[in-house]
């Protein structure tokens, strides 16, 4: 029995492989492209520190201040007490020892335990990364706002109160001020 058709079918099974990988490459960079692609379309990885946490929060409260009625433009200042804190998990090993010796009538017998902590870590990228069981904010000390229409009461009175309700600080560690236009 000839099997040169089985070979035939095969070669062209490999070139529709090939076909339909490029298709389907082809379809979702065009989904990528009509769509976009959001911030929560990927995993969020581990955040470069406190810096980058403290400036976005500036950011998005100016954002945010901005639109309340009167303010006008609006620029805002977080100064931290305390800086952010990772607790990284940690896997603990145990060396025990016993030793013990006798002379004649009398047996000495020591214990020695010794326990080491390690960070626990995961490969990421072909390397080693620790693994983060809880992720402390920094702890803020005061909020400085500064905005064109804080001149009003009612105005200055609003920007506070949003912005103890983003962050939680008391009204006393708020301070707004009317923004200085330049002569």
């Amino acid at each position: 029995m000839d099997r040169t058709w089985i070979k035939r079918v095969f070669e062209r099974l490999r070139g529709w492989r090939y076909f339909s990988a490029a298709l389907y490459g082809a379809l979702l960079l065009l989904a990528v492209l009509f769509y976009g692609v959001g911030d929560d379309w990927f995993v969020a990885a581990p955040r470069d520190g406190p810096v980058k946490a403290e400036t976005t929060l500036e950011s998005r409260l100016e954002d945010i201040l901005s639109t309340v009625r009167g303010a006008g433009r609006v620029r805002v200042l977080i100064t931290y007490s305390t800086a952010g804190e990772r607790v990284a998990a940690t896997v603990s090993t145990t060396d025990e020892s016993v030793s013990e010796t006798s002379s004649g009538a009398t047996a000495t017998r020591s214990e020695q335990s010794r326990e080491m902590k390690q960070p626990a870590t995961i490969s990421v990228d072909g390397g080693q990364s620790p693994i983060i069981l809880v992720e402390k904010e920094p702890e803020i000390r005061g909020v400085l706002v500064v905005a064109e229409g804080a001149v009003d009461p009612t105005v200055r009175l609003s920007l506070q109160r949003a912005v103890q309700a983003v962050t939680g600080v008391s009204l006393s560690c708020i301070e707004v001020f009317e923004m200085n236009y330049p002569s």
